[in-house]
C-alpha cells in the first residue's frame, strides 16, 4: 500500500512527531490537521503491525501504542529528527506575539514564519527517503499553526492579501518582527491661502539635514496642506509619520477654493477608530483661513492607485498683468485659443522634477475680462496636465500658441486660483 510504504521511510529511521509524519501527507483528505493525520497513519502502522506485517520501522515511533501480539523495544522517545520539536514551543512563542500586540488597534492580521537553514536542510534529507508527492513544507505549517494560536488568542480575522498588522517569527533567532501597515482617510481639501505647497520640501541649502536658513526644521516652507492635515490626525491615531497622497496639485502660490481628493496615509498607527467626523471639524478649526477638509472616509491603499490614475479637468481664475496696454476689444483674440491643442514644452520652472518633453494639451474652454488696459482677468478650463501659468506667459517660447502670443505683448499670472476639478 503507497501510503503505508511511505510512511514507513519516513519512520523507519528515528522519531518523527505526529506533525512531521502527517505533513507527508497533507495534500490527502480535508478537515485534517496534520498532527490528526500523523496520528491515524502512525495508528495504521500499528495495525500492521499488529497483524504481523513486516515493516522497518523504528520503534522509538511506537511508544504510545498498546500492542496485543507485536512486541516493540521499549525506548524513550527523543527529539523529532526532523523539527525538534518545535512545534511543542508554538504556545509559548505565540503568547509573545499577543502579549506586544496588545496596544493596537486592527481587525486583521498576517503571520508568517522565518526559518534556520538546519530545519530545512533537515526536512529536505526527509524529503530525499520519503518523496514530496503529497507533503506540505515545515514553513507553511508553522506559518499555519503560529497563525491560528495568535488569531485565536486576540480575536481577529487572518488576511492574506491586505492585513493591517503583519508579524514574522524568526524561529532561528526565537524573535519576530510586527509591521504596523498604514491607515488611509480619503477626504478632498482646499486651500485658502497663497505660498502653501501640498507636501513637504526639503530645505534647498541643507537638502532636509536643518541648518540656519530653515531654522533647523530641514523644510524649504514652513506649513503644508499635508502637515496642516495630518498632525491631528497622527495624534489621534499615535503614528509615527505621515505620507500624502493628491490627486493632483496646486502650484504653491495657487488657490484651491473647489475641493481636490487626497487619501492621508499615517504610518504605523497604535489607534485606527478614529472619529473622523471630529477630526475633521478639528481640523478645519485649527487651520482656519489656511486649510479645510470634508468628507473623510477610511479606504485602503488601492484609493491611493485610483487616485493618481484620475486624469481630471480643471477650471482655473488667474488675475493676469500686462507688459503694455490692450483695449478691451483686444481681449476677443484670445477666443481663437478655445478648443485649441496646446503644445507645451516642460516649463523651466519644473525641469528640475520632470522631463524636457512637448505634451499636447487641449483648451477646452476660455474667456477673458478687461480690469484695466494693462491688467485682465481670465477663466481656462483645460485638460489635465494643462500649465495655466505658461498657457498665459508662452514661457519663452515653449507653450504655442499662448494668450501673451494671440495678444502681441508680454502677459502674467499674478493671482491664480482652481476654482472646479472634475
Amino acid at each position: 500500500m503507497k501510503i503505508i510504504d511511505t510512511a514507513a521511510k519516513v519512520l523507519e529511521k528515528g522519531y518523527v512527531c505526529d506533525h512531521c509524519l502527517g505533513r507527508q501527507f497533507a495534500k490527502l483528505l480535508s478537515g485534517y490537521t496534520n498532527i490528526e493525520r500523523g496520528r491515524h497513519i502512525r495508528t495504521v502502522i500499528g495495525f500492521a503491525l499488529d497483524s504481523g506485517e513486516k515493516l522497518k520501522i523504528d520503534d522509538v515511533n511506537l511508544q504510545d501504542l498498546k500492542f496485543r501480539d507485536f512486541k516493540p523495544k521499549k525506548k524513550k522517545v527523543p527529539v523529532c529528527k526532523v523539527c525538534d520539536n518545535i512545534f511543542d514551543t508554538i504556545p509559548e512563542k505565540a503568547k509573545r506575539v499577543v502579549d506586544n500586540l496588545k496596544d493596537y488597534e486592527f481587525d486583521t492580521i498576517l503571520v508568517g514564519a522565518r526559518l534556520s537553514g538546519n530545519l530545512i536542510e533537515k526536512e529536505e534529507k526527509q524529503w530525499e527517503a520519503s518523496g514530496i508527492e503529497f507533503c506540505e513544507s515545515i514553513k507553511s505549517e508553522l506559518s499555519r499553526e503560529i497563525g491560528q494560536s495568535v488569531t485565536s488568542a486576540m480575536k481577529k480575522d487572518l488576511d492574506r492579501a491586505n492585513p493591517q498588522v503583519t508579524v514574522v517569527y524568526d524561529f532561528e533567532e526565537d524573535d519576530f518582527e510586527i509591521t504596523v501597515n498604514s491607515l488611509y482617510i480619503y477626504g478632498t481639501y482646499k486651500k485658502f491661502k497663497r505660498g502653501i505647497p501640498q507636501t513637504k520640501w526639503p530645505c534647498s541649502k541643507c537638502r532636509g539635514l536643518g541648518c540656519e536658513s530653515c531654522e533647523w526644521t530641514g523644510k524649504q516652507y514652513k506649513e503644508t496642506v499635508e502637515e496642516l492635515i495630518a498632525v491631528p490626525v497622527i495624534e489621534a491615531s499615535s503614528g509615527i509619520n505621515s505620507k500624502f497622497h493628491g490627486a493632483g496639485r496646486e502650484d504653491i502660490d495657487a488657490l484651491n477654493l473647489c475641493g481636490r481628493e487626497f487619501v492621508l496615509e499615517i504610518q504605523e498607527p497604535v489607534k485606527r477608530s478614529l472619529d473622523l467626523k471630529k477630526l475633521e471639524k478639528e481640523i478645519n478649526k485649527i487651520n482656519k483661513d489656511k486649510v479645510s477638509v470634508e468628507n473623510l472616509e477610511m479606504c485602503d491603499k488601492a484609493k491611493v492607485v485610483e487616485l493618481k490614475d484620475k486624469k481630471a479637468d480643471k477650471t482655473y481664475l488667474a488675475v493676469v498683468e500686462l507688459d503694455a496696454p490692450v483695449k478691451k476689444e483686444d481681449l476677443k483674440k484670445i477666443d481663437i485659443l478655445k478648443g485649441k491643442t496646446i503644445k507645451q514644452q516642460t516649463p523651466e520652472r519644473v525641469m528640475h522634477r520632470r522631463a524636457d518633453l512637448v505634451r499636447d494639451r487641449k483648451v477646452l474652454d476660455i474667456s477673458a475680462e478687461f480690469v484695466s488696459s494693462k491688467k485682465i482677468k481670465i477663466s481656462v478650463k483645460g485638460e489635465a496636465g494643462l500649465y495655466i501659468k505658461e498657457l498665459v506667459s508662452s514661457d519663452g517660447g515653449r507653450t504655442k500658441p499662448s494668450v501673451s502670443s494671440v495678444l502681441g505683448v508680454g502677459a502674467k499670472v499674478v493671482d491664480l486660483d482652481v476654482v472646479g476639478i472634475e
